[in-house]
């Protein structure tokens, strides 16, 4: 599990451009788990008829609203070019230079203190973290089954 003090492992990288196929909607907190299985299953099924996916499965999400809710986008990479067709939409994530960290533990540790960690963190290094981090979604770590997430967070 992640401690406060591992936010501090993280690695500079270069992002190269992504086409992103995804489904998005407002959620409360208790409804991400959910709807994160049922997105990524409807945006693989999409996918599969538009040339598969590329990686793992990945989000974007924007800060919690001042309800506590976020705007969570859910879905995979995709072949440039890929089409929309409702309700998965389809865009273009820049190329970037962002910090990448790899988080190991459940998913619901990835709060907003957790990421205020990791901001404070970049800036304290000399980063600004800006825009939305994406998470990207690795199964499981092979000595503690936990889940692995790696969170790529652009930076200025």
């Amino acid at each position: 599990m992640q401690t406060a003090a591992s936010t501090r492992d993280f690695s500079i990288t270069h992002v190269c451009e992504q086409t992103f196929a995804y489904v998005v909607r407002r959620l409360e907190p208790e409804q991400i788990g959910e709807f994160v299985r049922g997105a990524t299953a409807r945006v693989e099924l999409f996918a599969e008829g538009n040339g598969g996916v590329i990686g793992p499965p990945m989000s974007v999400a924007a800060p919690p609203d001042e309800d506590g809710a976020i705007t969570l986008e859910v879905g995979f990479e995709v072949l440039p070019g890929t089409p929309a067709a409702s309700p998965v939409e389809v865009r273009t994530l820049p190329a970037t230079v962002a910090i990448v960290h790899r988080h190991v533990g459940r998913y619901e540790t990835l709060d907003g203190a957790y990421y205020a960690r990791l901001f404070s963190e970049a800036h304290d290094q000399g980063f600004t973290p800006v825009s939305a981090p994406r998470e990207r979604y690795l199964g499981d770590d092979a000595e503690t089954g936990e889940p692995v997430t790696e969170i790529v967070w652009p930076i200025s």
